[in-house]
């Protein structure tokens, strides 16, 4: 019968889960070796020294050299805010990876760069940019800019610049990166003579051009056509602040219960300053939205002193972090830790609205009883819904009757169903507490397909 009750609404997450994971690894599997591949192919045999032509070691250097090429590429596509790309491995993740693969990245400069002096009879002459080639000028600025985005994100906990201005320097000097070893390439005109080459590298360059169009220009003109208006700043028990916004003259951005959305505040979506919260209203309102938001950095202890009628732009939604599309579920387990509850009170919010009649379970955890975050909302929710909520306390104080120390295995086992892999499960937190319970789930026999996780962290 509960089923029945559920309307059914276009998910707007894209395509996500395992198969998406490996289909996209593939594809950036794919922009690596391809280089590499057409290399082999346009070379004539000579070229790759069977004969007269270019030696053994010029034509590893110019493998090395295009596959570094890739490398950046792919790490600089990788933050760009595809909606299908965050769907299917979450912001979190792809800021790991674009860590991974930039590391990767320097380490191929680096080679390159070692096999193009031991090859160049210039050697070391090939830095005096004085006296060498535009091609060589380019590789130095583009060499020079990489090195020093590693210092910077190197030192950058030593440091603790403010985020944005860190951010802004970063991307500067990511599109000076990949600028000037484009142009190294193109300079090296004896490349361009071999069409497959010049078809890839041009193709490359103009999806590049395309994905920064869209990032720095598209995505705000849109923002700006659906701006919202703040209504409310509303202060929260356990150090946070809930942000309503209203949609200005439109009938609202929609999105799926438990995505989020990156907030800008002023007077232009061309700001550079915004962050990534998740919404905690429900899905089936979405011209009225709500963020509550934890006091973590210098931006966030700012919100509590925005005053209604301030003008929001969101670029969003995003993320595959949702119940949409999990009507076969015969319920669901959510939970959370901290200001992770965020998400999960929108999905519960949406199910309240859609008159849900599906058993479904939330365990929240906290250090403490005044750390627990929005109590008065979830209460309130689980009047509309057949909830049960569990509130874990890991510094309980000498009143408290409820669950003490942290979410384990031995918790999950007093409240799991008879049949627990028919549920499906949400964890959202601190990475630790999503690993630890995620892992303790698998050990009880749910299947992994069944878990979806969220983790919070700095962006």
């Amino acid at each position: 019968m509960g089923l029945l009750m559920i309307r059914r609404r276009p998910v707007t997450t894209h395509v996500h889960g395992p198969a998406a994971r490996i289909g996209w690894f593939l594809l950036y599997l794919e922009a690596l070796m391809v280089p590499l591949v057409l290399t082999v192919l346009s070379l004539r045999p000579q070229e790759l020294g069977i004969g007269i032509g270019i030696g053994v070691g010029e034509a590893l250097a110019l493998s090395l050299g295009l596959v570094a090429f890739s490398a950046l590429v792919v790490t600089v596509i990788l933050p760009a805010r595809v909606s299908p790309l965050i769907a299917a491995f979450g912001i979190e993740t792809i800021l790991r990876i674009h860590r991974s693969i930039a590391k990767a990245a320097v380490l191929l400069v680096v080679m390159h760069l070692i096999a193009v002096l031991i090859e160049d009879p210039r050697g070391l002459r090939i830095f005096d940019l004085a006296h060498t080639t535009w091609a060589a000028r380019a590789a130095t600025v583009s060499t020079l800019a990489l090195v020093l985005m590693v210092v910077l994100a190197v030192t950058r906990a030593h440091r603790q610049p403010r985020y944005e201005g860190w951010r802004m320097v970063h991307n500067l000097l990511a599109w000076i990166v990949l600028g000037t070893a484009w142009l190294h390439v193109w300079w090296l005109r004896h490349l361009m003579t071999k069409p497959l080459l010049a078809i890839w590298f041009l193709g490359t360059g103009l999806l590049v051009l395309a994905l920064g169009v869209r990032r720095w220009l598209w995505l705000p003109l849109r923002a700006r056509r659906r701006s919202y208006l703040l209504e409310e700043v509303r202060r929260e028990p356990g150090d946070g602040v809930t942000l309503t916004i209203r949609a200005d003259r439109h009938a609202g951005v929609p999105f799926a219960a438990g995505q989020f959305a990156w907030l800008k505040f002023g007077s232009t979506a061309f700001v550079f300053e915004e962050h990534p919260f998740s919404i905690s209203s429900s899905a089936d309102r979405p011209r009225v939205k709500q963020f509550t938001i934890k006091a973590l950095g210098d931006f966030t202890e700012l919100l509590s002193g925005l005053r209604p009628g301030r003008r929001v732009f969101l670029d969003g939604p995003y993320g595959g972090f949702t119940i949409e599309g999990r009507d076969g579920s015969s319920g669901f387990m959510m939970i959370a830790a901290g200001v992770g509850i965020t998400p999960l009170l929108s999905m519960l919010r949406t199910l309240a609205d859609r008159r849900d009649r599906r058993r479904h379970w939330l365990i929240v955890a906290a250090r403490t009883v005044e750390e627990l975050m929005l109590r008065a909302e979830i209460e309130e929710v689980r009047k509309r819904l057949n909830l049960k909520v569990i509130e874990v306390i890991s510094k309980p104080g000498p009143d408290w009757i409820g669950e003490a120390g942290r979410i384990s295995g031995e918790l999950l086992a007093r409240y799991l169903p008879r049949n627990p892999a028919r549920l499906n499960y949400f964890l959202c937190g601190p990475a630790p507490m999503v690993h630890t319970v995620s892992h303790a789930l698998a050990a009880h026999g749910i299947p992994l397909r069944r878990i979806h996780t969220e983790r919070f962290g700095t962006t």
